[in-house]
């Protein structure tokens, strides 16, 4: 019989003040993929953001770790120099493709696949068909919260 103390190998997801929009779609993104994340609250600071993952990467049993504080996303992988994460980015709330993106390669990253290309998501034609939508719902008098 397995005790409770035994932690399944899983991506963990770090948090410190979050966008919940953003963090919504990197648990999207790394469900997609069918690996399992564990959402870890830890106090960390623009300038410890970095070391933190890294060493939450370290103490994950699959070497990977996500940090997200307010809009900024750190992905990173225990076998990779704390100051050379595989994403350091930020991203605006209505960036959610990418935050998607990067929990889907991080899961990837677990399953030895290729990664989906962030640079390829195209925000000025999402834009443009939010607003196409949100035209048309206007003109049917459809209000969307």
């Amino acid at each position: 019989m397995i005790g409770n103390s035994v932690e399944i190998p899983c991506i963990f997801v770090c948090l410190n003040n979050t966008k919940e929009p953003l963090l919504r779609e990197i648990l999207a993104g790394i469900e997609e993929e069918g690996i399992p994340y564990k959402l870890k609250n830890i106090e960390f600071s623009d300038e410890t953001m970095q070391r933190c993952i890294h060493s939450e990467a370290q103490n994950s049993k699959i070497g990977i770790a996500i940090g997200i504080m307010n809009s900024r996303i750190i992905l990173q992988y225990s076998k990779l120099k704390e100051e050379n994460p595989l994403i350091n980015l930020k991203l605006n709330l209505y960036e959610k493709e990418k935050a998607r993106i990067v929990g889907c390669n991080a899961a990837r990253l677990y399953k030895i696949m290729p990664f989906k290309d962030i640079e390829l998501v195209d925000v000025d034609v999402i834009e443009k068909v939010r607003a196409s939508v949100i035209s048309a719902l206007d003109k049917l008098n459809i209000k969307i919260s």
